[in-house]
């Protein structure tokens, strides 16, 4: 494989060269200030040639080897008619006139003038036509153009390549799993973009990386607690000496363990079935204030145990969604602020409809949070009250989210320590939605 310097290098030397000989051929095509140049030079032999004409009585072969240069070429012409002159050409000769003869931009070009009975053309040599000329005069310019060129264009192309390299070298670290690199960049153009980008990516990789792990610490240690718990009491099951009591005891604190492993191991497929799900594929016309309603209903066991009252606030919302996907919202939000709300407590639940958004609020007078907790609590597995651990697998809140970004949606916490917490979701309304 070529490298890409070696291309680069090539391909400009090629654009220089072509390009000089472009250049080399617009001068031949725009080549009047040459043709003027030997036009004078002639014109000024042809006044020499006739003023020794005028003033000696030399002949005219004389004169011209007199006069003869290796510059130029002087001659006698044995047949004018040879040049197909015009009648006008020939009155300037007759009249002691030169007259200047070009008719091809690559080949020589010449002066005419008549001494005494002869007829005398001045040229270039043949090795030094109009073509030999500019040649001459650009060729080693060109040189130079094309050799310094090509030395820039290495430069240029070190600078170039070099980063590419660097970027290659830490892919290649990258596909083999160190996300612990990144490249120093200084540049601000298309490259120092990419770099930057290339620096993000492995940042976004590394904590990726980071939460998997975590991610698997977690499960293991969810799934490895109450799996010990059920070991522990199925084998004190096995003792035949258990009373009533306490065989009851112990097969209701598993059959609590097993339905704590059967939460925990639907919530974590939920979670990655909206994980894998990019929009709301399913939706429906459905009352929202119903819903909600409804999922305060399911949950009563739970808060009539506690002695909880709830204050309702419910506009009439119809909304078009997906119906079962939103009430793991509610039924979430809901079970959290019964799960942290002491004992004869007060639950507010408020639902608006705005002008473009619908605004559901659901507020308590528990426990609250502090400041490092609202950090957290959207991460799976974080349980921010260790007294309660029990009561949840801190995957609740990470579903909520989940789904309301699915919606385009918002949620804000707002909470103090022992004063309460109020979670403000805000709904798009259904054309909003993607």
């Amino acid at each position: 494989m070529k490298k890409i310097t070696v291309k680069l290098a090539v391909f400009f030397i090629l654009l220089l060269s072509i390009s000089s000989l472009l250049s080399f051929c617009l001068s031949i095509f725009f080549s009047g200030s040459t043709i003027s140049e030997m036009k004078q030079n002639q014109a000024a032999i042809a006044d020499i040639l006739l003023e020794l004409s005028e003033n000696t009585n030399l002949t005219s072969s004389q004169i011209v080897k007199m006069v003869q240069s290796s510059m130029y070429d002087i001659t006698l012409l044995d047949n004018i008619e040879e040049l197909n002159l015009a009648s006008d050409e020939f009155n300037k000769l007759n009249n002691k006139q030169m007259v200047f003869l070009y008719r091809n931009r690559l080949k020589n070009v010449f002066t005419i003038l008549k001494l005494g009975d002869s007829y005398v053309k001045i040229s270039q040599p043949t090795n030094n036509t109009i073509l030999a000329v500019t040649a001459s005069r650009l060729w080693l310019a060109g040189l130079f153009y094309v050799v310094i060129g090509t030395l820039l264009v290495s430069l240029l192309a070190k600078s170039v390549v070099n980063p590419v390299l660097q970027l290659n070298k830490a892919v290649q670290e990258v596909a083999k799993g160190n996300f612990d690199i990144e490249v120093t960049n200084q540049r601000e153009d298309e490259i120092g973009q990419l770099t930057k980008n290339f620096n993000k990516m492995t940042r976004e990789l590394k904590n990726f990386e980071y939460l998997r792990k975590d991610f698997a610490t977690n499960v293991s240690h969810e799934f490895k607690t109450p799996l010990a718990s059920i070991y522990g009491y199925a084998k004190l099951l096995q003792n035949p000496k258990l009373t009533a009591e306490e065989s009851t005891e112990y097969t209701t604190i598993i059959m609590e363990e097993a339905k704590r492993l059967a939460n925990l191991s639907s919530n974590m497929l939920k979670i990655s079935n909206l994980e894998s799900q990019e929009i709301v594929d399913k939706r429906s016309l459905f009352s929202l204030d119903e819903q909600i309603r409804k999922s305060i209903l399911i949950l009563e066991p739970a808060w009539s145990k506690k002695n909880i009252e709830f204050e309702i606030e419910l506009e009439k919302v119809m909304y078009l969604g997906d119906e079962e996907m939103l009430q793991q919202v509610w039924l979430n939000l809901l079970d959290n602020a019964i799960k942290f709300t002491d004992r004869a407590g007060v639950i507010t639940v408020t639902l608006q409809q705005k002008d473009k958004a619908i605004e559901v609020k659901v507020s308590d007078n528990g426990i609250g949070m502090s400041a490092d907790t609202m950090k957290h609590i959207f991460e799976k597995f974080y349980q921010g009250d260790s007294n309660r651990a029990t009561e949840g697998r801190g995957l609740g809140l990470s579903l909520v989210r989940r789904i309301l970004d699915l919606y385009n949606a918002d949620i804000r916490v707002e909470s103090k320590l022992h004063e309460g917490s109020t979670f403000t979701i805000t709904l798009p309304v259904a054309a909003e939605i993607e």
